[in-house]
């Protein structure tokens, strides 16, 4: 009897919960959603030219570039604090190595080659692009009415072996870094 209790009860479960109903299976006497009619009445408007352009970023104010050939002028318009970031950021992306910074004084202290722009050195660039010497720069942003001024001067002028003071160079590559791989990224990816 134990034997017949122990199989048998088992196989009268299973059996009872294997029937279900045709209420879960039938899905057609479930809610639906409301089918929403379409209003849109007129004629939809062409795409302009103009509005295939991309849109200027919002951050294209954050900063002003001078460049009158000789002593170009970077300024960004924003706080301290960003701008110190922006400027580490742009050494970072453009491979500049930077030997000392100093917060307080908002001073970098970096070792940059103008002839190779950020670049690593090739062969042929060794003994055909020659115009700048390898030199330690200071960078300096300075508090003004406009934002913080980025000025770059050779750290030991006495000391350049040949050619000229690169630091306008660096200027310029800051500010290409800045504008192009921090400001308008966006736009430079969306390009791609």
């Amino acid at each position: 009897m134990l034997k017949n209790l122990v199989y048998g009860l088992p196989t009268l479960l299973l059996l009872g919960c294997a029937d279900t109903s045709d209420r879960y299976r039938d899905s057609h006497e479930l809610e639906m959603p409301p089918v929403l009619p379409v209003e849109h009445t007129q004629a939809q408007p062409v795409v302009a030219a103009d509005d295939l352009k991309p849109k200027s970023s919002s951050l294209a104010a954050l900063m002003a570039f001078e460049d009158d050939g000789t002593k170009p002028v970077l300024t960004l318009k924003t706080r301290p604090e960003r701008a110190w970031e922006m400027v580490t950021t742009a050494l970072k992306i453009s491979n500049i190595e930077v030997l000392d910074k100093n917060r307080e004084e908002n001073r970098f202290q970096v070792r940059y080659d103008p002839d190779t722009g950020g670049k690593e050195e090739s062969v042929l660039d060794v003994f055909f692009n020659d115009d700048y010497a390898e030199a330690e720069y200071i960078i300096t942003l300075k508090e003004d009415i406009l934002g913080m001024v980025v000025n770059a001067a050779l750290s030991k002028p006495d000391e350049l072996e040949f050619g000229e003071d690169g630091s306008a160079e660096l200027v310029r590559l800051l500010h290409k870094a800045i504008d192009e791989k921090i400001i308008n990224r966006d736009q430079n990816n969306s390009d791609e």
